[in-house]
């Protein structure tokens, strides 16, 4: 290998992409703009519903209040949010949506009987959302009124609010707002960042394969006065740079877009969430982003690299990225933990660790198997992108076949 041929048909390859205005949109624009644009847009969505649905009146009946409790009807009378109406078919009415609940109070059902108390039943429909709706804003004042009344009613017989409660419950959350953060973080930003590595690498890949046999550009660059190997090498280190640049910057933008779009909706939840990365677990994140980003593009580079255009390119490579994708989508349930199994599971193993770094959670076994784990995967992909550029057919693009019959055929050394 000539290392100074490398890099100059690596800056070749840079310059080349810097030029071409699908991978500067896929591998810089888009990590930089698409996911804290499509939060953004989220959050408006959710607030705008949240709002729309806050000033939607409920239709509520009340029957049978009795005269004792008519501070509580007042209640409802009162609240903007509610109307109070009345129906000759509550039941009826409800299921026709024309009414969204119905609440009735009858006397409780004891061996002696007691005036001031009452049950209540709530007819309502709750396959209607404006329906469910209306029983928890019921079910909100019924409560808020029953503990204000057995409150001063306890205080008529002389007992304190104190003796009343009886029994206090608190809660104590050990965790800061810089833990809350990162708790977040760790559940969203690994399995974009791993579409992200596989989006910014793709298109390179393609471009620099099966763009070049679509050019007609691919006979000339494998007869330049340099080794196949150091035209492989460097095509494939400028697709690695594609696909981690594309992934840092996108990592770099959501850090941002989550402190300045989430931070006023945790804020108004009384939370001061930091979305902040510890500072500590910037080399194990940028590692392992450096090896997923050489396993992502070795697959994919030799995958396009069988297809005589851009669009056959995008085919093949297509299903290695569902592939890589949808599987790691499963591990963002907050309770999987990052045991040796699942270390030796390639792509997985490594959103975990992003996962864990990004909380400031550390296995060092867990992490050292999933080095190993991806280096080996890197050095066998490398062995197999050699293993093809041996074949002349190959590298003038007269084989016909797909991956899978060039394996059978060349690699495993079998004849059909």
């Amino acid at each position: 290998m000539s290392w100074k041929d490398i890099r100059l048909l690596y800056v070749r390859e840079i310059r080349s992409a810097l030029r071409d205005r699908a991978i500067v949109t896929n591998s810089i624009i888009l990590p930089i703009f698409l996911y804290p644009v499509m939060m953004w847009l989220a959050y408006t969505g959710i607030t705008f519903v949240s709002g729309q649905s806050n000033d939607l009146k409920s239709r509520i009946m009340l029957k049978n209040v009795p005269a004792l409790h008519s501070s509580l009807k007042k209640d409802f009378e009162t609240d903007k949010s509610i109307v109070l109406t009345d129906s000759a078919d509550p039941a009826s009415d409800i299921r026709a949506g024309k009414l969204d609940a119905l609440v009735e109070f009858v006397a409780p059902k004891t061996s002696v009987p007691i005036t001031n108390n009452f049950d209540t039943r709530i007819t309502y429909d709750e396959s209607r959302d404006q329906s469910n709706r209306a029983k928890g804003r019921i079910d909100q004042k019924i409560s808020r009124y029953r503990d204000s009344y057995l409150e001063h009613e306890a205080g008529k017989l002389g007992l304190s609010r104190e003796q009343f409660q009886n029994f206090w419950v608190d809660d104590d959350n050990v965790s800061g707002d810089r833990q809350m953060g990162q708790f977040l973080m760790g559940l969203v930003l690994p399995i974009i960042f791993i579409i992200m590595l596989a989006v910014g690498g793709m298109h390179p890949a393609i471009d620099s394969t099966a763009g070049e046999r679509e050019h007609s550009t691919w006979e000339t660059v494998m007869t330049t006065a340099t080794s196949r190997a150091n035209i492989l090498v460097a095509k494939y280190l400028y697709v690695a740079t594609m696909s981690f640049t594309a992934a840092v910057l996108n990592l770099a933008a959501m850090m941002f877009s989550m402190g300045t779009i989430l931070g006023p909706l945790f804020r108004r939840r009384q939370m001061d969430a930091s979305f902040q990365i510890p500072f500590q677990s910037v080399p194990v994140i940028l590692v392992g982003a450096v090896l997923l980003a050489l396993f992502m593009s070795a697959g994919m580079m030799i995958l396009a690299s069988f297809a005589k255009n851009y669009k056959e390119g995008q085919a093949m490579v297509s299903p290695f990225y569902l592939a890589l994708v949808l599987p790691i989508m499963f591990l963002q349930t907050p309770g999987i933990e990052f045991t040796t199994r699942l270390a030796l599971i390639p792509v997985a193993n490594v959103t975990m660790v992003i996962r864990e770094a990004i909380q400031g959670i550390y296995h060092w076994p867990q992490i050292g198997i999933t080095l190993v784990v991806e280096t080996i995967c890197v050095i066998v992909a490398l062995r197999i992108a050699m293993r093809l550029i041996q074949h002349e057919d190959f590298v003038i693009g007269s084989y016909g076949g797909s991956f899978g019959k060039f394996a059978k055929e060349r690699l495993l050394r079998r004849t059909t």
